[in-house]
C-alpha cells in the first residue's frame, strides 16, 4: 500500500514538474563564468562596474583613458621589470595575444615602471618578447582607480566600458582556461 501511494505520488509529481518546465516557469539562473585551474582566481564584479576615468600612457606616449578604447573585451595587465611573477606571466600573455586571432578581443599591457617606455620597451626586447607592446601608468594612478592591490593583476573589461572582474598574482593566460573564460564574456557579448 505505502508502495502504491509513494509511486501515485511520485508520478505526479513528475508530471507537474515536466508541466512546469514545458510552460517555461522554470528557468535556471547562468551559472556565471567559468572558474577552473588558475582562473579559480578569477572575481567578478556583481554586477559589473564603469571603467574608471583615470588616464594613463598609450604604447605611442599619449593620454589615453579605458573609456576610448571600447568596442573590444579587454585583458588588461598591470605589470612591472622588477615583479618576478609578472616576469613568469609574460610568455603566456604573449601566446594568449597571439592566440586571440580575430576575436573582438585585445590584451592590454600596462606597466607600473616608474621609468616608463624607456624602461619596460627594452627589457621586453631583451627578452624576446618583442611582439608585446605595453602602456605606462607610472604613477599607478588607474591601478588604484580600479582597486587594484598589487602585481601582476589582470582585468577584465568589456566592449561597453564596464569592469567584469580581476585575477590578482600570476595565472597561465595561454591556457585553457582562460581561454574558456573570456570566451563566457565574448559569448554574453555576442561576439
Amino acid at each position: 500500500m505505502r508502495v502504491r501511494r509513494f509511486l501515485a505520488i511520485f508520478a505526479a509529481g513528475a508530471v507537474v514538474l515536466a508541466a512546469v518546465v514545458a510552460g517555461g516557469w522554470l528557468t535556471f539562473a547562468p551559472a556565471g563564468p567559468p572558474r577552473t585551474g588558475d582562473m579559480q582566481k578569477f572575481i567578478p564584479r556583481e554586477p559589473p562596474t564603469p571603467v574608471p576615468d583615470a588616464a594613463f600612457i598609450s604604447p605611442d606616449g599619449t593620454p589615453i583613458k579605458l573609456a576610448d578604447k571600447r568596442g573590444k573585451l579587454l585583458v588588461v595587465n598591470f605589470w612591472a621589470t622588477w615583479c618576478a611573477p609578472c616576469l613568469r606571466e609574460l610568455p603566456a600573455l604573449a601566446r594568449l595575444q597571439a592566440g586571440l586571432g580575430a576575436a573582438p578581443a585585445e590584451l592590454l599591457l600596462i606597466s607600473v615602471d616608474r621609468g616608463g617606455k624607456a624602461v619596460f620597451e627594452p627589457f621586453l626586447k631583451a627578452r624576446n618578447l618583442a611582439g608585446l607592446t605595453s602602456a605606462s601608468d607610472p604613477k599607478n594612478t588607474l591601478l588604484r582607480a580600479l582597486g587594484g592591490r598589487g602585481l601582476p593583476t589582470t582585468y577584465l573589461i568589456d566592449a561597453e566600458g564596464r569592469v567584469l572582474g580581476h585575477v590578482e598574482g600570476d595565472a597561465a593566460w595561454d591556457g585553457a582556461e582562460a581561454r574558456a573564460l573570456i570566451d563566457y564574456y565574448l559569448a554574453a557579448a555576442g561576439g
